[in-house]
């Protein structure tokens, strides 16, 4: 059975049983609890594997037919955003297991979850950061270089909010290219913004590493790579690496064993566990308390669940601060109306990090369908949104489509708000992969360098290109790699310009992939971009025709230019008459023949 249909099978399944559940992630029975057997912060700590700290799994729990989907989300049990070809994960231990064998499912153990991991003596569980280094971090990076970076408090947590002594800041960091005016709160901003958020989920750790990482990797490579330097030279960053730091601080206190704790520190509610457990805690998921189809699909009223929801909307003081300043960082370019559409020219782009099912997750997050969406349950900007989730998962190969397409409905969402209310397109990468050892909320730290990192830096650079506007960039082709025959010559000697240009540099698996376009143009600009007045200059196809939906085109470039470094702007269009986002390259013009080192340069480098 092919991926494809594996995974249509549990969409159908998933997709039936979401209308009958109230509950997708929500806390075990309250028979379950009460068998529990007491966890205390020493042994969590210690990560002993004694009777009094039960082993965790994460369970494979087979669904036979859409009544057995529709027990078990709705059945109270901590139900995984990540799932198989036939089956749905579940988190428990011995005792979970055990009930769910009685209620007639068929159980396997999926993985355990390890309880044992070294400790850098800086960190926890094996090397990931704490709240207070992530803020140390952006404070010592905007210290370090001010041209580029600058934090911003754009809030207070619940803790902090109600005066507790272990309170947070809720922290951002904007990097460009700083000018007079540039990483304001204002919405009118000239420069194109992406704004990254991670750990909105407190036990997904890697979401935050990530942000860390994508922070590194734009200071360090400003006038070093062509492309993160045209970056922050016409658009800000914006990251927010911990949009739950009281959650955060909470996992933090397990140690080697990371408590699972998934919302906010709201313990102002209900009679939780103390210390949390995988499927019982205090606190609201954020990422149903938005303030945008708030109260719908996946959400609970029980203030233990894991789904809880909140008073209200926007109730917690997170997730008001966290749309306040999307509000500050980008228009309302959307109408009011569900069926409103913003417009091909709005500018702007968000994506939220959560872990661990291998997806790229589109609007509408909150209708419910099934296994393909139709028209009047899709975004009213469907095609601009799939096309923009479809070219981010050719970097990260996960599967794309809206929630209920993979995996369930959810509503109250950030990525839905932000497209809801302010039109701009907003996705969730449920950062994988779901198998092999780097799978689960708290990977080994090896992984993030060695899997997690390496599979995202394309996508979020292609984000990031194509925030400017986003809805007509991303139906456009893909410029793949851009290179010159030498990257050093003498003025007026001619060299080689060579670009790939794919419109088929979409995701492989998912619902509703694009169709890809035949290429009719490439073309580059000389030391400034195509918006900001730059001349275009074509270039033919290699093999004497467009012809074909991806294309290797080049060019002679006039080097009758000043001695310096120039930057060369390449981007192609399909025959639909889209432009893609433009990938940039460096040119250096030296006037003296007998300093000039040619360095020669391979295609794709």
């Amino acid at each position: 059975m092919t991926r494809v249909k594996r995974s249509a099978l549990v969409m159908c399944l998933a997709a039936l049983a979401v209308g009958f559940a109230s509950l997708a992630i929500a806390r075990a029975p309250a028979s379950i609890a009460a068998s529990e057997p007491e966890v205390t912060p020493a042994m969590m700590a210690e990560g002993l594997p004694t009777e009094a700290a039960p082993r965790l799994y994460v369970l494979r729990v087979y669904v036979r037919n859409p009544d057995d989907v529709a027990r078990l989300t709705s059945g109270g049990w901590d139900v995984l955003e990540a799932r198989g070809p036939d089956y749905l994960l579940v988190m428990g231990d011995d005792v979970v297991m055990r009930r769910l064998r009685a209620q007639g499912f068929e159980v396997a153990i999926d993985h355990v979850l390890d309880a044992v991991s070294a400790i850098r003596p800086f960190s926890y569980y094996g090397g990931y950061r704490t709240v207070a280094e992530h803020d140390q971090h952006m404070d010592d990076i905007a210290a370090a270089r001010p041209d580029l970076a600058v934090v911003v408090d754009y809030g207070d947590s619940w803790r902090k909010v109600n005066s507790r002594p272990d309170g947070h800041d809720l922290k951002a960091m904007c990097i460009t290219k700083l000018r007079a005016g540039d990483c304001a709160l204002d919405p009118e901003a000239d420069k194109p913004r992406f704004l990254l958020i991670a750990a909105v989920h407190a036990r997904e750790l890697s979401t935050a590493e990530l942000a860390w990482r994508w922070i590194d990797y734009l200071v360090d490579n400003y006038d070093v790579d062509p492309d993160v330097t045209m970056l922050l030279d016409y658009n800000e960053m914006w990251i927010v690496p911990v949009a739950n730091p009281d959650g955060r601080h909470i996992v933090e206190q397990g140690g080697n064993s990371p408590y699972l704790q998934r919302k906010n520190a709201n313990d102002s509610l209900g009679n939780c566990s103390v210390p949390p457990t995988a499927s019982n805690h205090h606190g609201v998921d954020l990422n149903r308390n938005a303030g945008f189809q708030y109260g719908g699909a996946s959400t609970s009223t029980d203030p233990c669940a894991q789904t809880y929801r909140g008073t209200e909307a926007a109730s917690e003081p997170e997730e008001g601060a966290l749309e306040d300043l999307m509000r500050n960082l980008f228009r309302d370019q959307r109408g009011a109306a569900i069926t409103d559409t913003a417009p091909l020219t709005a500018t702007g782009a968000m994506l939220t990090l959560h872990s661990y099912g291998d997806l790229v997750l589109l609007p509408w997050g909150w209708t419910e369908c099934f296994l393909s969406c139709p028209p009047n349950l899709r975004a009213p900007n469907d095609a601009g949104l799939r096309s923009f989730a479809f070219r981010m998962s050719y970097y990260n190969g996960y599967d794309t489509g809206q929630g209920s397409e993979l995996l369930y409905a959810a509503s109250g969402t950030t990525d839905d708000w932000a497209y809801g209310v302010l039109g701009i397109p907003g996705f969730t990468f449920e950062v994988g992969p779901r198998f092999f050892g780097c799978s689960g909320f708290t990977p080994p730290y090896s992984c993030q360098d060695s899997t997690f990192w390496p599979a995202q830096r394309g996508a979020f650079l292609y984000t990031a290109k194509s925030a400017r506007q986003p809805y007509a960039d991303t139906l456009g082709p893909t410029t793949l790699s851009v290179s010159l025959s030498v990257t050093h010559t003498v003025a007026g000697r001619p060299v080689t310009l060579t670009a790939v240009v794919d419109d088929n540099a979409y995701g492989s698996y998912g619902v509703g992939r694009p169709a890809a376009q035949i290429i009719s143009a490439v073309e580059y600009t000389v030391d400034a971009p195509p918006w900001a007045g730059g001349t275009p200059i074509g270039m033919a196809a290699l093999d004497g025709a467009f012809n074909t939906s991806a294309e290797t085109a080049v060019a002679q470039v006039d080097t009758a230019l000043s001695a310096g470094r120039h930057t060369l702007f390449v981007r192609g269009r399909d025959a639909a008459g889209n432009w893609g986002p433009v990938t940039a390259q460096w040119l250096f013009v030296m006037y003296d023949n007998n300093v000039y080192l040619p360095l020669v340069t391979r295609q794709g480098e």
